[in-house]
Formats: structure tokens, sequence, C-alpha cells
């Protein structure tokens, strides 16, 4: 299977934090993963390497660690395992930059101001050194990092790979197994120097402290508080009815830590750094356990007075949330206050079990999002078709021939950033040609709702028929769309056993109704010619559809 899509690192920076994370939970699917190089202590609790802080620059402000191998070899990960089998059968396979999560030892995220020079630019630059267990493949790495032909430059004995411009995404294999990658070429050079320097590096001895966590992060608040990011994280922080309680962190913090353990148990640690106003600190959060303790007593007091409106799911998680609260302690050394909690290994599963539900219904959400954003880019392209040639493409469009059947699906490729694949996509043979079958292997993102198990079929359609959008073979414009474009459905999802490349649509006969959806429960998105998408419910009036299906019935 092809997959012809763009990876933007930018994108992929920005959310890699819940992607690894998400990717490594929801999409592996081991049961079982050795941790080669970590040993178990005395406690029988196990002795993890070391995060590669080294390699964070002192001007950062931000740091973010992930081990997405050693979180999924844990035994609490297996309600959600359970979930990853289901998403094996997907085509849309969700990888890092074509490295399996599983094979992932560690991920860190650096932030860094960016230095504007007068410019217009983002506040804040991304890095990320990115360590696999074993070789990587980098044809395949540079395949996913961009579509683009990328340029080579030596700097200090390493290969940098850009996409051109000076502010460009770029990759630098740093060895076999570790890769580094951003938005900014300039800043893979600067954790070059960084890590062949051999000066004291402050940020690897201040995250001593988390450096044995499943996940990491720290934050110079001192930086933080000086940034334009900073001072509009202020500006809606001041807008909470808590701020108050809050604000002894954010005014007298120098560095924060988070530590999340998951070890058999579940630890997590919140560590604030501040050598004067420690006592103020240690203070605010006092205050803020204090306050939480009491807002779940009252949530726990509302339950109980309206048992019924309590689900099972909702029961279970507010019991370790009460474990949690009740285990919670903040204790102060020197300039270090420390608010920390954990879960045994039974209540630290127990907790997943019960967030299952939860992913399931996010998944879904997801999804929906996703089809209806797909539905919006076709008619996109259609409105664009529809400027340049007057009209909307007919279901079936001829080749140069005459009379050999292409989709409509096919002729819309350029419009949708396909270019390449329509000029290698051959119009004067029928798309079940040999050559042709090849290009319907290719899976178009834009055509494939994520639900669907088949990457080679359609799963958005017209509807073909007397007075339909499609309906004719010249091709429909909106001049002859008397009902109103925002009354008529161009597009709609369904669930058939059709190639993207098939010329095949659905009929409609102005009588029967045809079967739409079988992707999500309760109906299906359907695109109006106006380019607006809309979630049409399953039990619609046959009459109403009916009328949204044909353009000139001349009814409301």
């Amino acid at each position: 299977m092809r997959f012809n899509t763009n990876y933007g690192w930018r994108t992929l920076s920005r959310c890699l934090l819940f992607a690894t994370f998400f990717l490594a939970v929801v999409y592996s699917g081991r049961p079982s993963l050795a941790q080669d190089n970590a040993k178990p202590d005395a406690k029988g609790q196990t002795i993890l390497p070391a995060f590669p802080f080294s390699s964070v620059p002192d001007v950062a402000f931000g740091v973010i660690a992930v081990r997405p191998k050693q979180i999924l070899a844990e035994k609490a990960m297996q309600p959600v395992r359970e979930l990853i089998q289901q998403e094996k059968k997907q085509p849309r396979k969700m990888d890092l930059l074509g490295i399996d999560p599983t094979q992932l030892e560690s991920i860190v995220l650096i932030y860094l101001p960016s230095d504007t020079g007068g410019q217009v630019t983002p506040f804040v630059k991304y890095v990320s050194v990115i360590k696999s267990d074993r070789v990587i493949d980098r044809k395949q790495v540079k395949a996913k990092f961009s579509k683009l032909e990328l340029k080579a430059a030596d700097y200090k004995g390493k290969q940098v790979l850009t996409t051109g411009a000076i502010n460009s995404d770029s990759i630098c294999f740093l060895d076999e197994k570790t890769i580094i990658v951003s938005d900014h070429v300039s800043t893979v050079m600067q954790i070059i120097d960084q890590l062949e320097s051999m000066d004291e590096k402050s940020w690897s001895k201040r995250l001593q402290a988390v450096g044995q966590s499943s996940v990491a992060a720290a934050i110079d608040i001192r930086i933080f508080r000086e940034l334009v990011i900073g001072q509009q994280v202020l500006t809606l922080a001041e807008k909470l009815p808590f701020w108050p309680v809050l604000s002894p962190l954010w005014d007298n913090t120098d560095v924060a830590f988070f530590s999340l353990k998951l070890d058999r148990e579940l630890s997590v640690k919140l560590i604030f750094e501040q050598k004067e106003n420690s006592g103020q600190i240690k203070q605010a959060l006092e205050g803020i356990l204090s306050l939480g303790q009491n807002m779940f007593a009252q949530i726990q007091e509302t339950a109980r007075q309206n048992p019924q409106r309590v689900q099972k799911d909702d029961l279970e998680k507010m019991k370790v949330i009460e474990s949690a609260l009740q285990a919670a302690r903040v204790t102060q050394n020197a300039g270090q206050i420390t608010l920390a909690t954990s879960l045994n290994d039974n209540e630290s599963t127990r907790l997943l079990a019960s967030l299952v539900p939860g992913i399931k219904q996010a998944r879904e959400a997801a999804r929906r999002s996703l089809s209806k954003n797909n539905i919006k880019q076709i008619m996109l392209a259609l409105h664009n078709y529809h400027q340049v040639h007057k009209h909307f493409p007919p279901a079936v469009v001829l080749g140069p021939d005459g009379k050999t059947p292409h989709s409509w699906r096919v002729e819309l490729l350029p419009f949708l950033d396909q270019q390449e694949l329509y000029d290698s996509y051959k119009m004067n043979e029928p798309w079940d040609s040999e050559h042709n079958k090849k290009i319907a292997e290719t899976l178009i993102p834009t055509y494939h709702n994520p639900n669907s198990e088949n990457p080679a079929n359609a799963s958005y359609f017209v509807v073909v028929g007397t007075n339909t959008p499609f309906g004719t073979k010249e091709g429909v414009p909106f001049s002859a769309m008397t009902d109103g474009t925002s009354k008529i459905i161009a597009i709609v999802e369904a669930n058939r056993d059709i190639p993207w490349t098939k010329p095949e649509d659905i009929a409609f006969d102005g009588k029967k109704m045809p079967d739409f959806g079988g992707f999500h429960d309760g109906g299906y998105h359907t695109g109006l010619c106006d380019g607006s998408v809309h979630f049409i419910s399953s039990r619609i009036d046959p009459e109403t559809l009916k009328g949204l299906l044909i353009f000139n019935d001349g009814k409301p």
C-alpha cells in the first residue's frame, strides 16, 4: 500500500508530546516489551537509562521527554492494549517519521526562544532529539519527513538535511539510532554545538531529579515570564476564578518540573524550585491541594445524593482520584518544594481501564472531525473546479477517446494537490487496467474515512439521478441549482465496496432512498453545494432527504 501524504514537521513538533504518547498507547499493540537497557533495583522497580538531557542548550526555556517503549511495557497498559488491537486493522498507520512508537527509546522535545531579528517570526523554536532502539531506516525517515527534495549541508562533521530556506524544516542523523529534527536549521546546528561543548550543562544538572521518569518536563518560568507567549498565558490565567491561589507559583518559581513514572505503581511529582520565596510556594501548593480535596469532597457528596446520575466508570475514577488525593503530600527540601502522589499497581490499572471508554469516545470524535474535514476539502476542490470549468464535474468523466469512463474523483485530483498522481493516471485506459489499478492502491487521505477498513475504497460519493448535481453528462453549473446551493447535497458519506478510481457512485431513481452512512453511529456527513458540511441523522424524513438530493424541486 502506498501513502501519498505530506508530513509537516512544524505540526508534528508542536504536538509531539501528545502524539508520541497517544500513538504509543493507541497504535502499537504489543502485549509485552522487554526493556533491554533497564534493570530492576532492590525494590523490584526499573532503573531507567538517563534521558539525553545533555542536548538541551542553556538558553532553552522548556523541555519535555517521554519513553514510549518503556510506557508500553507496563502491566497497567493492558486495558489500553486491548483497545490497540482494534487499531491494527486501520490502513492509516500512525508512526513518527516512519519509526514504530514501540521502538522509540526516548524523545526529548526542546523549546527555545526565537531570535526575531526584527522579523515577524514565531516566538518559540522547536527541536527534538529522537532515539530508537535499533538502526534507523534513513531512506524511510527522509521520505516521511518531506515530499520535497532535501538539500544536504555539512556542519561539524554531521550532515544536516533541509528543505531549502534558512528557517525551513531540518533533520540530522546524529548517529545510526538518533536523529535531530527541528523547524529551524539553525536550531539543529545549535543542538550539535551543545552536544560537542565541554562546558557544564545547566539543564543536565537541573533535570537529574526527573531523569528516571517515564515522562519528564521542565520549564524555566523566569524566561517564560519574559516572553510574549508568557504574557499571553498570564492574561488568560488571570481570568481564572482560582488564580489568586495559583499566582504565587507564577510569581515566585524559578524552574518547575514534572515527573510521571509508570513502573508497577504510578507516581507523579510537581517540583518547584526557588531559594528566596520557597515558603510562599509551599503555602500555595498546600492551598491548592486543600482546595482540590475540598472540591472533590463536594463532588462525592453530590454523587451520593444523586447516584442515578453517576455512571459506573465515573465511580471507578472517583475511587482512584480519592486514593491519589489521600496519598498526596507537599514537602520541602531547602529551595525545592514537591507535590507528589502515587497509585499502586492495582489502582493505576483500574484508572487506565476506566479511561478506555473516554479514549474510545475521543477517538470517534476525532474521526468524525477528520471525515468532516475531508468533505470540506472535497467541496473546496469542487468549487475550484467549477471556477475553472463553470460547472461541477460529471460523475463519469470520459477519456480522450470519448468513451472510456473515469471517476470524478480522478478528475478532481489536481484540485486536491495531487497533480503528480493525476498525471500518472492513464485516461486512455480503463480504470481497472493493469497500470491504473496500481494508482487505485494509493491511499488518498481526503477520499478515505478513518473508520474504513479498506484504503482502496472510496468513502465519499455523489448521487446520480435525474436533477441531481451530478446527474448529467456535461456537468451541472451553479446557475441550474434553483433551489439554492445551501439546500442541495453534493457529497455523501457511505460505506461501499467501491474503489476510489472506479467510475461508480450511488444511483437514485427519485423514489426509493439509497442507503448512506455506515461509518458513524446515528448518521452520516454530507457536503452541500455551497461548500458547507453537515451531519444528517439516519432518522431524517425520507421526503426531506429527497428534497436535498434534487436541485430544482422548488420546495423550501
